[in-house]
């Protein structure tokens, strides 16, 4: 049954806005609550931003931290015409002299003249072997094309590809190519048509013989199946682009210096990049001011990045360029860098790697980073988990509040609604005893 309000009618007072005004005193709590609340969604969102940039410090320190990792070499040819090359990390610096006297090729052969694609090969067993492995397709009545044949090749997995060719001739100008799927020797290939029946099987010539790259390193002879060699010079991939028997090609491994710079300089930007995000939003205005977690933070970080390594020619960042400025950033001198990397390369990458027991500057650094990214108890892990809860435990008391604040309502409107019931109640009263004065009187 729901309630009636006179709104004042008897007592002249504005109930309404009273019972607005009651309850608005008595929302205050929900109000500080809500107020509460928005903080901590404020605070999470900017801790997600701290946590973002902590993950790409640390992805910067990782490319950084091992052997593998710091070294970054570069492979430069005299002749890329002939040759070209990259070296990777197990690569070592050093030059090469390399003559290339032929490429690796694929075995090529070629039917036959067919009048047309649909011309029939016959039914029965084709047969294709490759390094000993014989795969038998079985050509059926209905299928049993030029074309038809062809793609049986194709979808047979046997390692050799097979299309149509057409010359435009009138007559016999259909030809069935097949070419090895590898080049080398090693993916050569012979074909059996003597079990086709009933048709005009296909008969192959070579088109083009298998044949192995050949190569010379330093006068040392080299076969290889493929024009891609990796297992030549340790860490060195080498593409062979070309053929001559004549020409020396000088093959130079070395330091790519600018290589490693870029990644120092890439991990500068993201420390900054940090620094610069938790210095807005930890200011006078920013939700993080004063935050614990942001504190504990910072002082770690920049223990590991001004720690002194325990030997070594080179023990701290920045005997390398790698200064921190009186605002909190790092600056980065590369000409200093280069020239350190240049005059003791081993004793830069110690200061940044992680082997044998050596804990690097930058090693260590990504190993605290790692631990603080925990996905189960890493700092932001536990502290997004502690907002969540102390939001869900605000969201119940402003669920509890918003109940007995409704219950508060109805009793006030039931009680305003008494109060006028009964000041016109007596209204009424008063008037009839009025009446009944003045009639007497008269």
């Amino acid at each position: 049954m729901s309630t009636i309000s006179f709104g004042g009618l008897a007592s002249g007072l504005d109930t309404g806005k009273i019972v607005t005004q009651l309850l608005a005193i008595r929302r205050q709590p929900i109000d500080r609550l809500e107020t509460q609340k928005t903080k901590f969604s404020a605070t999470k969102i900017a801790l997600q931003g701290v946590e973002s940039r902590v993950r790409g410090l640390m992805e910067a320190a990782a490319s950084l931290d091992s052997n593998d990792e710091f070294a970054s070499l570069s492979a430069t040819s005299s002749h890329e015409a002939l040759l070209t090359a990259s070296a990777g990390a197990l690569a070592t610096p050093g030059g090469y002299d390399i003559v290339v006297t032929a490429r690796a090729q694929a075995q090529k052969e070629r039917s036959q003249g067919f009048d047309a694609a649909s011309s029939s090969v016959g039914t029965g067993t084709f047969s294709i072997t490759v390094g000993g492995q014989t795969t038998d397709l079985q050509i059926a009545a209905g299928s049993s094309g030029l074309a038809d044949l062809a793609s049986a090749i194709n979808n047979s997995g046997a390692g050799v590809s097979a299309t149509v060719l057409f010359d435009g001739s009138e007559t016999g100008g259909y030809y069935l190519s097949l070419t090895a799927e590898e080049t080398g020797t090693a993916a050569a290939f012979t074909v059996d048509a003597s079990g086709l029946t009933g048709g005009t099987a296909p008969v192959f010539g070579n088109v083009q013989a298998a044949q192995n790259a050949a190569f010379t390193i330093d006068n040392l002879p080299v076969a290889s199946q493929s024009n891609t060699v990796s297992n030549a010079i340790q860490g060195v991939t080498l593409n062979l682009a070309g053929v001559d028997a004549g020409t020396t090609v000088h093959l130079d491994v070395a330091t790519d210096g600018e290589a490693i710079e870029a990644k120092v300089q890439a991990f500068v930007d993201a420390y900054n990049d940090l620094f610069g995000y938790i210095a807005e939003q930890g200011g006078e205005e920013g939700v993080l001011r004063g935050d614990s977690t942001i504190r504990s933070l910072v002082a770690k970080i920049r223990t590991d990045i001004t720690s002194r390594l325990s030997e070594g020619p080179i023990t701290m960042l920045y005997q390398v360029g790698i200064r921190q400025t009186e605002g909190g950033d790092l600056s980065f001198d590369t000409s200093a860098f280069q020239q350190e990397l240049a005059g003791d390369y081993a004793a830069v990458r110690d200061l940044f790697i992680s082997r044998n027991g050596h804990d690097g500057t930058v090693s260590k650094l990504g190993d605290s980073l790692d631990t603080m990214l925990d996905s189960v108890d890493g700092v932001f892990k536990l502290r997004s988990t502690a907002i969540d809860d102390r939001m869900k435990s605000i969201d119940s008391t402003i669920a509890r509040y918003e109940l007995s604040l409704d219950s508060y309502e109805k009793t006030l409107n039931a009680r305003f609604t008494a109060m006028e019931t009964l000041l016109s109640t007596l209204q009424a009263q008063s008037g009839y005893l009025s009446a009944i004065s003045t009639s007497s009187s008269n």
